[in-house]
């Protein structure tokens, strides 16, 4: 394995940290750990999951306690957040926090300039193409002016300093994006309007939003995040396979699509895309998806079975908590530092090789990309 304590990362894709997250219950803390949905949530979900008792190891580590829940909830418990993010943020060598602020709520997080003061790290924002196309539909009542105020916003987003666009189209209709009827939009954009809660759930709609957005990026050279691969209960694992892409990366060939998750469990698939599409990259996230260290080993090694390490970027897509992104940098570390050291010993890099890729996917591709 190689130690690559010394390399700074770069979390490419992450949430905002609770204003305060420090007098949280086992139950609440336990669903920082799963993506399983449903109340009453079933607490053996996570209390029996091996990457849960990991990860309890780890914290009690850190927090100098027992480690079992019990004593981790009392421990967190026994400290301000300050204290908090400094034992896990400022321990976890990272340069940059680029931050999906789409999720959680913005009235449960800190802003980006109160978590950059808190963690003492850059911060870097990724905007969630879904949120803003329903945050201005209730400015605005008719399909054209919507469409129009939609297309001015996502265009004026270099300026306004993000840094790349994102979309979860897997969580709703699929990422077999297509170019929709335009009276097809037209007829979702109303139903959507109507809504008591609205949201771009209706395929047409969602296609519609993700041209905008591929528009926009290519337009500014910005990259586009897309959610891909497991995740929460409501998205259709079976559209959220990276290979739909495919199409949209062809119509836009200067656009760095970056695809989230390792698209796990379809790390291998994503690997070929990477390798064949220029414009294809892959993010393998260390915190969550919750998986064991062999499981996370093995997709490092599928990443790198196939995609050149310079369409490989590392995130955590850690959310809520700092043990998050503290958890991620660790356990990313050693995923990769392990997967380069085994091809060291099998011949297929040279250790001056392996030092140099792991340098570009925990760093130095997503400055290049982001523009960092």
């Amino acid at each position: 394995m190689l130690d690559l304590s010394h390399i700074p990362l770069v979390d490419n894709h992450c949430h905002g940290l609770f204003a305060d997250g420090s007098n949280l219950d086992a139950a609440a803390y336990r669903h920082r750990f799963s993506e399983c949905s449903g109340d009453p949530f079933p607490p053996d979900h996570t209390t029996t999951a091996a990457h849960y008792l990991w990860a309890l190891r780890q914290i009690a580590g850190a927090l100098g306690c027992e480690a079992d829940e019990d004593a981790v909830i009392e421990a967190r418990r026994a400290r301000t957040q300050g204290e908090l993010d400094r034992l896990f943020l400022g321990t976890a060598s990272i340069d940059w926090l680029l931050v999906d602020d789409g999720y959680p709520a913005p009235d449960q997080v800190s802003d980006r300039d109160e978590l950059a003061a808190r963690s003492g790290i850059r911060v870097g924002w990724l905007e969630r193409a879904e949120t803003v196309a329903v945050r201005l539909a209730g400015d605005t009542r008719r399909f054209e002016e919507w469409d129009e105020a939609l297309t001015a916003h996502l265009g004026s987003a270099r300026r306004r300093g993000v840094c790349g666009l994102k979309s979860v189209a897997a969580y709703r209709s699929g990422l077999m994006i297509g170019e929709p009827d335009l009276d097809d939009v037209r007829a979702a954009h109303g139903r959507m309007a109507r809504m008591a809660v609205p949201r771009v759930q209706e395929k047409p709609l969602v296609d519609h939003v993700v041209g905008r957005v591929m528009e926009a990026a290519a337009a500014q050279e910005l990259p586009v995040q897309f959610h891909t691969g497991y995740g929460d209960a409501d998205a259709d694992l079976r559209l959220a396979d990276p290979l739909h892409l495919a199409p949209l990366m062809r119509r836009f060939p200067e656009v760095a699509v970056v695809m989230l998750h390792g698209a796990y469990p379809w790390t291998r698939s994503l690997a070929v895309l990477a390798a064949t599409y220029a414009n294809a990259y892959v993010d393998v996230s260390y915190a969550i998806p919750f998986l064991t260290a062999h499981e996370q080993h093995a997709v490092t090694h599928q990443a790198l079975g196939a995609a050149p390490a310079s369409r490989i970027l590392y995130s955590s897509d850690a959310v809520g908590i700092p043990e998050q992104h503290w958890l991620g940098a660790v356990r990313g570390r050693r995923a990769v530092g392990a997967a380069l050291g085994e091809m060291v010993d099998a011949g297929d890099l040279s250790g001056a090789d392996a030092e140099r890729l792991a340098a570009l996917i925990m760093h130095g591709n997503a400055r290049r990309i982001y523009g960092l």
